[in-house]
């Protein structure tokens, strides 16, 4: 006879830290990102095309740091 699967109880819903954080990490990163190219575009209609660096730097800080907090709770 089949088995039916069960559904997922909250202890199998319980996230780590370091993967909350991963996570939140990610949501800032994107956002940081958004509001870069938003100031892109802006820029860009007013005649002085710029593209900025130093946002997609600090996004990608961000994201490292959520990864290493990721890695470091799983071990």
């Amino acid at each position: 006879m089949w088995r039916r699967r069960r559904p997922p109880t909250t202890a199998d819903m319980v996230l780590s830290w370091g993967e909350i954080i991963y996570r939140a990490s990610l949501m800032l990163a994107g956002l940081v990102i958004v509001f870069a190219v938003i100031n892109s575009v802006y820029t860009a209609s007013i005649a002085q095309p710029m593209i900025p660096i130093a946002p997609f730097v600090v996004a990608a800080a961000i994201w490292l740091v959520g990864l290493f907090c990721r890695h470091v709770s799983s071990w």
